[in-house]
């Protein structure tokens, strides 16, 4: 993609975030006191180039950048932001939640028990405790399964093989020894 056209799409955006690299291929051809800063946004470049003399102007403006390299970065550092402004704790905090539902819904019914233990034969009463604390044990084991995907994954992307949980590790230790004798 030319650069003209990465400048004209990249609008008010930072150039730095929209095409990483653009913003280096410009400062190249400009004056040291007149650079782009790293904040610097699509219209500010255009600003800056229109300021150059033209036939330098045109030569620049021609040059081709690899955009699916520059986009690519770009998406990646999207994500670093959006993953240090969220902290990645909203998860987590739901998952809190939901723990401390759970554990109050249990201790509620195991007092409920004690006060009045001749309504523990009532099927209406164990329907109702089964319906209140299946939302919060269904969230929670959505989450520490989807929380051991995600590590399983980083493992496999750094070559490490993903660990086998609890169960996997007790078959596998079992079948080596088994396999030993």
């Amino acid at each position: 993609m030319k650069l003209k056209e990465i400048l004209k799409a990249a609008g008010g955006m930072t150039l730095d975030i929209f095409a990483p690299g653009a913003r280096q291929i410009i400062n190249a051809v400009l004056p040291r006191d007149k650079q782009l800063p790293p904040s610097a946004t699509g219209i500010e470049a255009k600003q800056s180039v229109r300021a150059l003399p033209p036939e330098q102007r045109a030569s620049l403006l021609e040059r081709q950048v690899d955009l699916q390299i520059a986009q690519e970065e770009g998406w990646t550092s999207r994500y670093r932001a959006m993953c240090q402004a969220d902290g990645q704790s909203s998860r987590a905090q739901i998952a809190l939640m939901m723990a401390k539902v759970l554990c109050f819904e249990i201790l509620a019914f195991t007092l409920w028990a004690f006060v009045y233990p001749e309504q523990m034969q009532s099927p209406v009463l164990w329907t109702v405790f089964g319906t209140l604390t299946g939302v919060p044990a269904t969230l929670l084991g959505k989450y520490f399964g989807e929380l051991r995907r995600e590590q399983n994954k980083r493992q496999e992307s750094m070559g490490a093989s993903p660990s086998a949980g609890l169960v996997g590790g007790i078959v596998r230790a079992l079948g080596a020894k088994a396999g030993g004798q």
